[in-house]
């Protein structure tokens, strides 16, 4: 998948979560990942997808992969710390 597609599905995923549609939002970042597992900004994307479903254990699994991946990304930093009572 070239990085253009990837980014239509990230706003489309972006644009499913806030028209609360988290199964839909899922499944485009997890399309992304697919063809792209090294992609920090789709793993913060659905952590915060199963954060919104209150799934937090995923949520800071996915958290802590996008923070594998990129160890500066702020926001997954912040979403995590929270997850956590840090």
């Amino acid at each position: 998948m070239n990085k253009r597609k990837e980014k239509e599905l990230l706003e489309a995923g972006k644009f499913a979560f806030l028209n609360e549609n988290y199964e839909e939002a899922i499944g485009f970042f997890r399309k992304i990942l697919e063809s792209d597992p090294r992609n920090a900004e789709a793993y913060y994307n659905l952590g915060v997808v199963f954060e919104a479903k209150n799934m937090l254990k995923e949520a800071k699994e996915a958290f802590n992969k996008s923070l594998e991946i990129n160890p500066e990304y702020k926001l997954a930093e912040q979403h995590l710390a929270k997850l956590v009572g840090e």
